[in-house]
């Protein structure tokens, strides 16, 4: 189960907060949360991420099917295994430290 907070918004820009676990549903769910802020304007999405418990690693396609949003994505505040398993998928562009 994941938790999604709005913590702010500034023009096209959203900062939220992801607490919980990470498996298909929750990405499914995320996606779905993020394309109705696309369809509101926002181009860039900030994902705080430190309450995040764990991201199942086999999940790298629906990962990157956040990326067919067109938005810029960043992870921040991330613990360590959740950010190795963004850069094993190609995604350490996502990373922001």
């Amino acid at each position: 189960m994941v938790r999604i907070n709005i913590l702010n918004r500034c023009g096209r820009i959203l900062t939220i907060e992801l607490m919980g676990y990470i498996n298909k549903t929750e990405f499914d769910i995320l996606y779905e949360c993020l394309q109705s802020h696309v369809e509101e304007g926002v181009t860039e999405v900030c994902i705080v991420a430190n309450e995040v418990r764990s991201l199942n690693p086999l999940l790298g396609r629906e990962a990157t099917r956040l990326s067919q949003l067109g938005l810029t994505l960043r992870f921040q505040q991330l613990a360590p295994s959740i950010q190795d398993t963004l850069e094993r998928w190609g995604l350490e562009a996502w990373v922001d430290d």
